[in-house]
């Protein structure tokens, strides 16, 4: 009989130990997890940020002002008024191209 008792407070204590060491486990794992979740919610909120301002750069970089200030360092110019044609589908009367290669076509087509 006291080899019994014995035995059951030998498993008492295991069984308590057991216990203690899967709370403490526990614990341990949800800290890490905590942990986890913290940096991902850093770096979710570092690229967002980054997102934000490239999308503020993207508009800048769109702008007519832009647009034009970049022309202009290629030596892009502001063609003449009537060195533009507008292609409707329709062959206008006064808008006659004066390139080259109009040139060329009226001359084909006269000949």
């Amino acid at each position: 009989m006291l080899k019994k008792t014995r035995n059951l407070r030998l498993a008492a204590i295991g069984a308590l130990c057991a216990v203690f060491f899967l709370f403490a486990w526990e614990n341990v794992q949800a800290v890490k997890l905590g942990y986890t979740i913290e940096k991902l919610r850093r770096e979710i909120k570092d690229l967002e940020s980054s997102n934000t301002y490239l999308k503020k750069e993207i508009q800048a970089s769109l702008s007519p002002e832009k647009l034009e200030a970049e022309a202009s360092k290629l030596g892009m110019v502001y063609p003449e008024p009537g060195a533009v044609v507008m292609l409707d589908g329709a062959p206008s009367q006064n808008a006659q191209g004066r390139g080259w290669l109009a040139r060329i076509f009226r001359l084909n087509k006269a000949s």
